[in-house]
């Protein structure tokens, strides 16, 4: 039986199945990326077709256990090129993922940007200084704003947002930031309070299906919003455990495509 208040180290899909239907307020996430980052306890370079066949499992997981007027906030990147795939196409994940929730049932209403600063500068520009074949790469990262039936919340709450985060929010181009050093795809905590203080309530409960380090849970916690957090990593799940906790836990430097770094199971405390 899946608890409140409490982060689960198992799969994701096989933990939102033990989950009611219709009973979480805001889901907001950011999935593997499926670009070769080398997490401990996860193959994220699959071929595109099984990766999107994936993303449609929890989605659709998602979309069952979301309240009638329950909000989702997917993270993902604009654009994936053929160097950080096995494949030789440009990849767009994010409408990919669109059009997935649109033929699950969601209601996509909004796309926000911002400019994930961890995104190496281009430094291989094609054809350089030629119109042969000039190279583009995009540094934004967009977040999917949907509902499961009814965008308009069907009861009334106690909001938290300030007017500077509400008119930040409804502008749809965020400036966040980064954050490095936690994980090896660190979730910066401006974006999940960003989500939790616009889309839901004090007390609403807010569910993180890649919880990483926790910071979604974290953030939720400390916006006194109840939280549900699966994360299949056994060292990303206990320095998740240690942060919600307060306790002090470490990081060490490890080599990946995006030069970020990874929690070791060893220097945890």
């Amino acid at each position: 039986m899946i608890e409140l208040n409490k982060i689960y180290n198992m799969d994701c899909v096989e933990g939102m199945k033990q989950i009611d239907e219709s009973t979480i307020d805001l889901i907001v996430t950011s999935p593997p990326y499926n670009v070769g980052i080398q997490y401990d306890s996860w193959d994220d370079l699959m071929p595109w077709a099984d990766y999107l066949d994936w993303c449609r499992r929890w989605l659709t997981e998602c979309f069952r256990i979301l309240k009638d007027d329950g909000r989702i906030c997917v993270n993902h990147m604009f654009q994936i090129n053929p160097v950080k795939s096995k494949e030789n196409h440009v990849r767009f994940p994010i409408f990919d993922l669109m059009n997935i929730m649109n033929q699950i049932g969601y209601q996509v209403k909004f796309l926000s940007v911002w400019d994930d600063l961890t995104i190496p500068k281009q430094t291989a520009w094609g054809s350089w200084k030629s119109a042969s074949s000039p190279y583009l790469s995009s540094p934004y990262e967009g977040v999917i704003i949907a509902c499961k039936k009814y965008w308009t919340k069907l009861s009334k709450g106690e909001s938290t947002i300030s007017k500077e985060d509400f008119m930040e929010g409804c502008s749809g181009v965020w400036h966040i930031g980064t954050t490095t050093g936690l994980t090896m795809a660190n979730f910066p905590e401006k974006l999940p309070q960003l989500c939790i203080d616009l889309f839901s309530y004090k007390g609403d409960t807010v569910l993180d299906p890649f919880s990483g380090s926790g910071t979604t849970c974290y953030v939720a916690k400390g916006l006194e919003r109840k939280y549900i957090g699966f994360e299949i990593s056994e060292a990303y799940y206990n320095a998740s455990l240690s942060r919600l906790l307060g306790a002090p836990y470490k990081v060490v430097p490890n080599t990946n495509p995006y030069g970020r770094k990874e929690i070791s199971k060893e220097t945890l405390w």
